[in-house]
């Protein structure tokens, strides 16, 4: 797998409407009913802290006037909203949890047909617009997407709900500040309110001077994490390759490479997160010199009992936890915000896949129509100039020449992989089938990679059974229930007959080849070819081949060279 250095991260608005589609789909109005549950309970836990504060008072002004059959009364009424509290917040982290699974699966089902949807999946791998590790943005990024945004969303709501609540108490109860200066007499109404809200603001201003690069670098870090655990897998899915060559040396020297990526990048979250806990800790530190100097005035004025002392440092404790929302939570938002660019990103890139100038309209006619077809390489260099075409249906056509002349290219260019070129394609798509080179065997029961791309409950276990004997494949007629990595147990000539069984199968009426007998002996190879035209005798076969002897099981050769192409027939 090839390193290459992440883009630096576009700071825009744009990555933010990737939260939006799911309180706009189906599901919406569920959605919105838990949330506005959830947004209620907190709304009634903020009050019934409000109602704390006033207890508070009460009671410890109940407490040091000695009344003590009073502070005992009053214990029954706070133990009872005590477990009130618990219960609705018990509750609200419930439904917290249900409506991030439920986002979470809606997202994750959308990206994935987007994902699966008009090869999307397989241009972000070979296209100019590449979106790195695809598979961890939607396994990992949307689920710590939805945990994230509820999470910090939720506690913003809380705060501004908390801050608006206890603003009213600490501007009632912190009274005036009057004083003259210079001549002048100067009221300032709740100045311990203003006092509080200033001091926070302006610490959140320098947090975000100090540690506003920590978004870029938690997004390195994230691409730079998927890239150690995407060549781990490229190990483990080569194992048998990198023994044969004794390549262990030069899998350490790639893993430690993604080491090495990782280790630097982190030096810089590391130097970011720093600053940023710097400027918190010193805050969280010192934050109650400013209670104190805000209640200077009333020490002066000997205003000030342990009772009210009581209420308005709860109310200062809490204005001030809501303002610090965003001091508290600010590394928590620089990961979300880097999972959004990551997630805003593949969004971008999946819409703007490049539709190229080859076009392809399914038909139901017979045979294939090809008009004035050229293939370019993504520079816009020619590979070839195929030309106007006219298969018809039944045709057996053997595609030959030098490697680069554009084979393997004209194949995915009738299968709609590569759209670099100009030029107008037509045939019956529904009823076509291509096999490549390297087969692909997905992992579970060996009817499920049989069946593939039908489900196995497609076709009868009789019809499974013929097929495997049809592709000389008799000796895995037993385990077809038995799951395993198939891709891995079976050799690279088996994983080509079980190609040829899935034809058998299916049976299509227009069939392409690119090189699919590649890894067989003449022998097999022949049968397989015989077998394939005796069981369908009128099927459409596009061949490319190496391997001359081939030729026998086709009417038509195709002859690609740099510059030209040649049709001529062989029957």
């Amino acid at each position: 797998m090839a390193h290459t250095e992440p883009p630096t991260p576009p700071h825009s608005l744009s990555d933010w409407k990737v939260l939006l589609p799911y309180w706009r789909s189906e599901d919406r109005w569920k959605a919105l009913g838990l949330l506005g549950s959830i947004i209620g309970l907190s709304f009634l836990d903020v009050q019934v802290a409000v109602w704390f504060g006033k207890w508070d008072q009460t009671f410890f002004d109940t407490m040091f006037a000695y009344r003590v059959a009073a502070c005992i009364a009053l214990l029954p009424i706070y133990i009872l909203m005590t477990s009130l509290s618990a219960g609705m917040r018990v509750i609200q982290q419930y439904m917290t949890q249900v409506l991030s699974m439920r986002w979470r699966l809606w997202n994750t089902r959308v990206y994935l047909r987007k994902y699966l949807s008009d090869d999307a999946y397989y241009h972000l791998e070979h296209g100019q617009n590449r979106a790195d590790n695809p598979d961890q943005r939607i396994a990992d990024d949307l689920a710590q997407m939805t945990v994230w945004t509820l999470r910090l969303g939720l506690e913003a709501i809380q705060a501004v709900t908390t801050f608006l609540s206890f603003a009213v108490v600490l501007w009632t109860i912190g009274g005036t500040l009057s004083f003259v200066w210079h001549g002048w007499h100067i009221v300032i109404p709740g100045y311990m309110f203003f006092g509080t809200t200033i001091s926070i603001l302006l610490v959140s201003f320098v947090l975000e001077k100090a540690g506003g690069p920590l978004v870029s670098a938690n997004y390195r870090q994230q691409h730079y994490d998927a890239d150690l655990r995407a060549t781990l897998l490229d190990v483990r899915r080569n194992a048998e390759q990198i023994a044969f060559y004794g390549g262990e040396a030069a899998e350490h020297f790639r893993l430690s490479e993604c080491l090495n990526r990782i280790a630097k990048n982190w030096r810089g979250v590391m130097t970011y997160t720093w600053r940023a806990n710097t400027v918190v800790e010193l805050y969280t530190g010192g934050v109650n010199i400013v209670l104190w100097a805000l209640l200077v005035p009333k020490l002066l004025a000997h205003a000030l009992t342990f009772g009210l002392y009581s209420r308005i440092n709860s109310a200062f404790m809490n204005v001030r936890r809501s303002l610090q929302w965003f001091i508290e939570n600010y590394t928590d938002l620089a990961t979300l915000r880097s999972i959004l660019q990551r997630l805003g990103e593949f969004e971008r890139v999946v819409v703007s896949l490049p539709a190229g100038g080859i076009v392809r309209t399914p038909t139901d006619a017979d045979g294939i129509e090809i008009k004035a077809l050229a293939l370019d390489r993504s520079d816009g260099s020619r590979i070839a100039d195929i030309g106007s075409l006219h298969i018809p249906a039944g045709e057996r056509w053997f595609i030959s020449g030098p490697s680069g002349a554009g084979k393997s290219t004209m194949l995915r260019a009738l299968a709609g992989l590569w759209t670099q070129g100009t030029g107008h394609i037509s045939f019956n798509m529904r009823d076509a089938m291509f096999l490549p080179q390297r087969s692909y065997v997905p992992a579970g029961s060996l009817l499920q990679a049989l069946s593939y791309p039908a489900t196995p409950d497609r076709y009868a276990r009789d019809a499974c059974e013929e097929a495997l004997l049809a592709a000389n494949l008799a000796v895995l007629m037993p385990d077809l229930e038995n799951e395993a990595a198939w891709g891995d147990v079976l050799s690279p000539g088996e994983q080509q007959r079980l190609a040829f069984a899935r034809v058998f199968l299916a049976r299509p009426s227009t069939l392409f080849l690119d090189e699919a007998t590649s890894a067989l002996d003449e022998k097999n190879e022949a049968d397989l070819y015989a077998r394939l035209l005796e069981r369908l005798p009128h099927i459409t076969l596009i061949s490319v081949a190496h391997h001359a002897a081939l030729k026998a099981f086709h009417g038509q050769e195709m002859i690609l060279r740099e510059k030209s192409v040649t049709v001529q027939r062989l029957l």
